[in-house]
């Protein structure tokens, strides 16, 4: 049975060639951060951004750190450079057969808490880092590349949620959710999103 899908799979209808033949209205671009791929399995000790894989280990390559970024909550490397340098490439592949891109989402994860009283106001929730993760990668979008338009940023995510590989243990969110009571208090990169947002101009 398996075989008859494949085969089916391998001789594509010319209606569904056209349709994969229409122009985009936009790509979506996911960026978090970069990877660095090295030969060879990985050291003792390395740990996979991505999540722990038994699969990984076999495999005779594996993903390789970035010492010179700080690094977000999840470990990730803080990289918007190397988000101007993805749609550099993009334009230079591409060219005019690029659409409009979108980046469709962005953030980072880090070890948010409700001040206590002892640092920031009673219950404030004070995430400078995302802050600053966030200006630096919408700076790196906006200023775009050659050739390339980036229609928008959207920011993931609005709510601290669950995440596939790591549960509740990571919080991406620009409202904290308390996820005892589900209390929801927006964090202070919450409010600063919302200025940057009244702030800005339309396109010309």
């Amino acid at each position: 049975m398996l075989g008859l899908a494949v085969r089916a799979l391998s001789r594509p209808r010319r209606a569904d060639l056209a349709v994969m033949a229409e122009p985009l209205d936009f790509y979506g671009l996911n960026y978090y951060f970069p990877t660095r791929i090295a030969a060879g399995t990985p050291p003792a000790g390395a740990t996979n951004p991505d999540g722990e894989s038994a699969a990984m280990d076999e495999l005779p390559f594996h993903l390789a750190p970035w010492p010179q970024y700080r690094r977000t909550g999840f470990g990730w490397p803080v990289a918007p450079d190397q988000l101007g340098v993805l749609l550099r490439q993009m334009g230079e592949r591409y060219g005019a057969a690029l659409p409009p891109v979108v980046v469709t989402e962005g953030g980072a994860s880090f070890p948010d808490a409700p001040a206590t009283g002892e640092r920031g106001a009673p219950g404030e929730v004070d995430d400078r880092e995302r802050i600053d993760y966030l200006a630096e990668h919408i700076a790196a979008a906006a200023e775009g590349a050659p050739g390339v338009r980036v229609l928008g940023y959207y920011v993931w995510s609005l709510l601290d949620n669950w995440e596939w590989a790591a549960g509740f243990t990571q919080r991406f969110g620009l409202v904290h959710v308390d996820f005892d009571t589900g209390t929801r208090t927006p964090k202070r990169s919450f409010g600063w999103l919302r200025e940057v947002l009244a702030a800005r101009r339309p396109p010309p």
